[in-house]
């Protein structure tokens, strides 16, 4: 498979007073298209900081990051925005859905913002919200929702324009097992069915095995590669046992 992901030396410094701290040293790693990796790490290890890299939300202090054959480490700030739009979807803990909206117009909101009338996608729409399962609930709003469904819909809006690469932070953080399980498994039939590339951080090894294959951040790096492989039964057991072997 065709890489479509690669970061290349990356080192992200921050100041601290007078002295400098370095949230990451000098991170490498390369993704194909299709494949669904997760980071993990305990908290400040460098994980979320090197998800924001990835997808063009920061700069790095140095290195360079290539999303599909575009180095968006060396765009200026316009294009760089511009790139992220095309080519990276986003999911977060917290949603980050607009309330005023409807579910419909929440999926809506990518193209909406590149100033393409939602008119003109109704089909995706449609189709995205069926990949969810909430055609029925087009019209609410999200505060009509559950936490699931509201994810679900952010799910279905990072997913719009078919992005070359979603990237989940800690998606099923603020969410119980169930409902947590089945966004998972919305992440993983999007990988495995429609060919989407997945990026996830999470400290959650229930999660992390959903994965491919899982990188293990420590101290701003990259300590450790774990290749899981794609399962269809999640099994997280042996994860926990080789990251219990690595301390964490």
């Amino acid at each position: 498979m065709a890489v479509i992901l690669e970061a290349r030396d990356l080192v992200k410094r921050y100041p601290l007073g007078e002295a400098e701290v370095d949230a990451l040293r000098g991170v490498s790693l390369a993704v194909e298209q299709g494949e669904f990796v997760a980071i993990m790490g305990a908290s400040g290890s460098g994980k979320s900081t090197m998800l924001h890299l990835l997808g063009g939300l920061d700069l790095p202090t140095s290195g360079e990051v290539v999303i599909d054959g575009i180095s968006i480490s060396a765009l200026d700030e316009e294009h760089r925005t511009l790139t992220r739009r095309a080519k990276t979807g986003f999911v977060f803990q917290f949603f980050n859905l607009i309330p005023l909206l409807s579910v419909g117009e929440n999926v809506a909101l990518p193209f909406l913002i590149a100033g393409d009338p939602a008119s003109r996608h109704r089909e995706r729409i449609a189709e995205l919200l069926a990949l969810v399962g909430l055609v029925d609930k087009a019209d609410h709003r999200p505060d009509q929702l559950s936490a699931g469904e509201q994810q679900r819909v952010a799910l279905a809006r990072a997913l719009a324009t078919k992005p070359a690469i979603l990237l989940a932070d800690e998606p099923t953080g603020n969410l119980d097992y169930t409902t947590g399980t089945e966004i998972l498994d919305l992440l993983w039939d999007s990988a495995d069915r429609l060919g989407q590339t997945i990026i996830l951080v999470t400290h959650d090894a229930r999660a992390a095995a959903y994965a491919d294959r899982v990188l293990v951040v420590r101290d701003g790096e990259i300590r450790d590669e774990i290749a899981l492989g794609r399962r269809k039964d999640h099994e997280a057991r042996p994860l926990i046992r080789r990251l219990a072997e690595l301390g964490l």
